[in-house]
C-alpha cells in the first residue's frame, strides 16, 4: 500500500461533488456561468454559445439540446437570454471555497515574484515559470510550486488566444515526441513539438474528447456530434481522413487507444461500457455496464493498452483501475485512488495513473503493485489544480496534463529508473 495514501477528505469530497454534479456536459469542465434550458439541462454559457454558433443554429433561432435533443428556442436570438442556474452557481461557490491562507512575507519564494513576464502571463491568468532558462540553470520554482527534481519541461498554457487552451482534455504523444492536446473550448486540437513550441492547430466541427496516435503518426479522436460517428482520423495538418461509426449518436465517447493489432478501444460514458473495434473499424465487442462490480463501471473516463493488448481502464467513479483482455474478460483491479482519470503505460508495462482526487500521479507495475508517486500535491500549484491526463514520451518521460481554476498546462517529468 502506498504509505502516502491520502484518505477521503473534504477536498476529495469536493472533487467528487464537482465531477458528479457540477460538470458541464459539453466541455466536461466545471460550470462557468451556467445557463438553464427549458428541459432543465444546464451548460456553460460559453459552451452553449459555441455549440449554437458553430452549427449555424443562430440563423434558425432554435437548436436541439446537446443532451436530450429536445428542440429549444433561443430567447431573443441570444444564448445569454437563457436564465442563469443560480443553484449550480451557488453550489460552485460553496465547493470552491478554500481556507484563507495568510499572506506570505514580500520576497517569499511563493509570493508570485517569480511569475513569467511573457505576454501570456502578463494578463494575470495564472502563474507560470519562465518559458526558457539557460542550460543547466533551471528555475528554482515552477509556477508557484518548488521545482521537483525530475521536472524537465513545460508545454502550453491557459489562455483565450488561438495558441492557448482553456479546457484541455485528451493528451497523446506522437512518435517524434509531439504533444497532441484536445481542447473542448472550441473543439480544437493543438500540436506542440517535443521542445514545447506550438507547431500546429486545427478546429473540428464536432465535439471531441480523447486522442491517441496511430502507428502512422496520425491523430485519432473520440468524437460525437459528427453525425453518428464515434471516432475520426486526422493528419497533422487537420485534414479529416476518415469518419468512423454509424450508430453512436447518443454515446459519449471519452478515452481512446489502439492495440498492437490496430484494434481501437473506446470508453463510453453514456453506457458506462467499453467498445472494441476491429482493425477494419467494425465494432467487435462491447462490455461493461453501470455499477461497482468487476465488469461494471462508473465513469470510465480514460483507458490505455499495454504490450500484451490488455485494456487498462480508469474507473473514476469506483476509484480504481480495472484490467481486461480484448475479449472483455476481467483480469484484475487495484485502487487506493481517488477519481483516477488519465492512464498510460511505459515500455515496461508499468501503469501510470493521473490520481486526480489525490492531486498526484502514481506508478504501478503491470500487476497493480504500487511502485512510486511521480508527481505530488498538484493542488499547491493553484486552486484545484489536478492531473487530468498522462502520456509517455518516446524518451521514456511522462507528460502530465494539469488543469484547475484558470490554469492549464502540460508538465514533463523524468521517470526515475
Amino acid at each position: 500500500m502506498d504509505p502516502k495514501f491520502r484518505p477521503v477528505s473534504a477536498m476529495s469530497l469536493r472533487t467528487k461533488i464537482r465531477e458528479d454534479h457540477l460538470t458541464c456536459p459539453i466541455c466536461m469542465g466545471a460550470f462557468d456561468k451556467p445557463k438553464a434550458l427549458p428541459c432543465l439541462h444546464s451548460f456553460c454559457q460559453g459552451c452553449l454559445e459555441d455549440f449554437v454558433v458553430s452549427r449555424g443554429y443562430e440563423s434558425t433561432g432554435q437548436f436541439p439540446c446537446p443532451v436530450c435533443q429536445k428542440v429549444t428556442v433561443i430567447p431573443g436570438g441570444v444564448v445569454g437570454g437563457f436564465p442563469d442556474n443560480h443553484v449550480l452557481a451557488s453550489l460552485l461557490d460553496t465547493v470552491d471555497k478554500r481556507p484563507a491562507v495568510p499572506p506570505r512575507p514580500k520576497g517569499s519564494p511563493l509570493d508570485g515574484t517569480l511569475r513569467s513576464t511573457s505576454p501570456a502571463s502578463a494578463g494575470g491568468l495564472y502563474p507560470q515559470a519562465p518559458t526558457t532558462a539557460p542550460s543547466g540553470d533551471m528555475p528554482a520554482f515552477i509556477g508557484n510550486v518548488r521545482r521537483e527534481e525530475n521536472f524537465l519541461l513545460k508545454v502550453g498554457h491557459f489562455g483565450p488566444t488561438i495558441a492557448d487552451f482553456m479546457k484541455p482534455y485528451g493528451l497523446a504523444v506522437g512518435k517524434n515526441g509531439e504533444y497532441v492536446v484536445t481542447d473542448r473550448a472550441g473543439d480544437r486540437v493543438l500540436v506542440f513539438a517535443n521542445a514545447g513550441e506550438l507547431i500546429g492547430r486545427f478546429s473540428c466541427d464536432c465535439k471531441i474528447s480523447g486522442v491517441t496516435m496511430t502507428r502512422d503518426n496520425l491523430i485519432l479522436l473520440a468524437v460525437n456530434g459528427a453525425g453518428s460517428a464515434i471516432m475520426r482520423l486526422y493528419n497533422m495538418d487537420g485534414r479529416v481522413l476518415q469518419t468512423i461509426g454509424d450508430y453512436y449518436r447518443f454515446d459519449k465517447p471519452s478515452g481512446i487507444a489502439q492495440t498492437s493489432k490496430n484494434q481501437t478501444v473506446i470508453s463510453n460514458l453514456e453506457g458506462n461500457n467499453i467498445y472494441v473495434f476491429t482493425d477494419h473499424n467494425k465494432m467487435s465487442i462491447k462490455f461493461g455496464w453501470h455499477g461497482s462490480g468487476d465488469k461494471h463501471f462508473d465513469g470510465p473516463n480514460f483507458l490505455a493498452v499495454d504490450s500484451k493488448d490488455q485494456i487498462i481502464v480508469s474507473d473514476s467513479g469506483n476509484d480504481c483501475i480495472k484490467v481486461f483482455d480484448t475479449a472483455g474478460n476481467f483480469k484484475r483491479k487495484f485502487g487506493n485512488l481517488s477519481c483516477p482519470m488519465g492512464v498510460t503505460v511505459d515500455r515496461r508495462d508499468n501503469i501510470i495513473v493521473a490520481d486526480a482526487g489525490n492531486f498526484r500521479v502514481q506508478m504501478f507495475d503491470s500487476h497493480g503493485n504500487y511502485l512510486r508517486s511521480l508527481v505530488n500535491d498538484t493542488d499547491e500549484i493553484g486552486p484545484d489544480v489536478k492531473p487530468l491526463n498522462v502520456a509517455v514520451t518516446p524518451a521514456g518521460n511522462v507528460a502530465v496534463l494539469l488543469r484547475g481554476t484558470q490554469f492549464a498546462e502540460i508538465r514533463v517529468y523524468k521517470i526515475p529508473s
